[in-house]
């Protein structure tokens, strides 16, 4: 994708605030998806049942971390941008009783007049990983009943679509944040940018550079 819109002209230019964690919880999702993976190859390539076990375990727990931090992230980061960019008073009113969707496409729209590609793999990325956070927060329990073929097939879905939520944590990340390059521009990105010619700092655990490399090649052909 080129980034045609790196200095997309915004109103604030400049600011200073309280309690931008964004940034925070990016680096707290990532690290805890790069965990998840490790002991789920722990457990692909162990003989010991008690350690599959434990493996299990371990990258079930980060899992639910990284797709909680990676939605906190979401959130955190466009509530910033429109409060810089709109005023506080305005999105107290307006802008935070939104649903976070709604917030990523609207935002943007309000403050420099270009939005997010409904159609693309960012949309869709970010609208799995606020659904896969509310399962998580509002849990409910359910009771499964008797063995039988068709509850080993729920739960095998189960586990798949637990899979499915857990590999998008961090891709939404990676495409909403190269989706926000273009749209808002690489300065005022509101998860940042992991352009590494702006953001000369920026690392992200090494077990995830070929899902970001990924990420890089699917929005080659965003939708202009």
């Amino acid at each position: 994708m080129k980034n045609t819109h790196n200095e997309v002209k915004h109103p604030v230019e400049s600011w200073a605030r309280l309690n931008t964690n964004a940034s925070m919880y990016r680096d707290i999702a990532l690290q805890e998806a790069a965990q998840g993976i490790e002991y789920r190859h722990k457990k692909k390539v162990s003989h010991d049942q008690f350690e599959i076990g434990e493996y299990s375990t371990l990258a079930y727990q980060h899992a639910i971390k990284a797709i909680v931090f990676a939605s906190m992230c979401v959130e955190s980061g466009i509530n910033d941008y429109a409060g810089i960019q709109l005023g506080d008073k305005y999105c107290e009113k307006h802008i935070y009783s939104m649903d976070v969707v709604s917030k990523w496409v609207l935002v943007p729209k309000l403050v420099c007049g270009n939005e997010i590609d409904k159609s693309g793999a960012a949309y869709k990325a970010l609208k799995q990983l606020v659904q896969s956070r509310n399962r998580l927060v509002h849990n409910k329990s359910k009771n499964i009943g008797a063995l039988s073929l068709e509850l080993v097939a729920k739960l095998e879905k189960a586990e798949q679509d637990f899979e499915s939520d857990f590999q998008n944590s961090f891709k939404a990340l990676f495409l909403l944040s190269m989706e926000m390059d273009y749209v808002v521009g690489q300065r005022f990105n509101p998860i940042g940018t992991f352009d590494r010619k702006v953001a000369l700092f920026r690392t992200i655990p090494e077990i995830l550079s070929a899902e970001l490399s990924e990420c890089k090649r699917m929005m080659r052909n965003r939708k202009q």
